[in-house]
């Protein structure tokens, strides 16, 4: 059975892929998905931006005060650490190192220990560069072509 062609639709409109028949294209107005989100309707985000900013009253010291809950369990880990409970003080230290934008010093200094190892490799590599002068750095030989690197 042979299709029809749709003898009301202009002769410069082709149908093809993501071109459907004027036909059964949406009207204006009308919406592809019309049980869509609902207005107003809010994401996992907001959600939990407006329960962490949300005030609980506290009681420290004797005094009552209200504090964002967010801040509440922060106080709460430290409070768990100073229990002596690891994983809260190791939880929190980290947290801390992240976003209070400190950073571990790191020495640039390398420990005896470290020195002396890197020191034993690059002695038997220079040993082995000199016994085998193809695998030497500035002999464009072998050891350029194995180089991925290297064009």
């Amino acid at each position: 059975m042979a299709r029809k062609k749709n003898t009301n639709a202009p002769a410069a409109y082709e149908v093809g892929r993501g071109k459907p028949p004027r036909s059964s294209q949406f009207k204006p107005g009308q919406s592809g998905n019309p049980g869509g989100r609902k207005k107003g309707s809010l994401n996992l985000k907001t959600v939990m931006t407006a329960v962490l900013e949300s005030e609980i009253e506290l009681t420290e010291n004797g005094r009552k005060r209200k504090v964002p809950l967010l801040e509440a369990i922060i106080l709460r880990q430290a409070q768990e650490a100073l229990r002596g409970q690891p994983r809260a003080a190791e939880s929190l230290l980290n947290r801390y190192e992240r976003y209070a934008g400190h950073e571990v010093e790191h020495s640039d200094e390398l420990p005896d220990d470290d020195v002396a190892l890197l020191e034993r490799a690059l002695g038997r590599s220079r040993r082995r560069h000199a016994s085998n002068p193809a695998l030497a750095p500035d002999n464009p030989g072998v050891a350029d072509r194995e180089d991925p690197d290297h064009d």
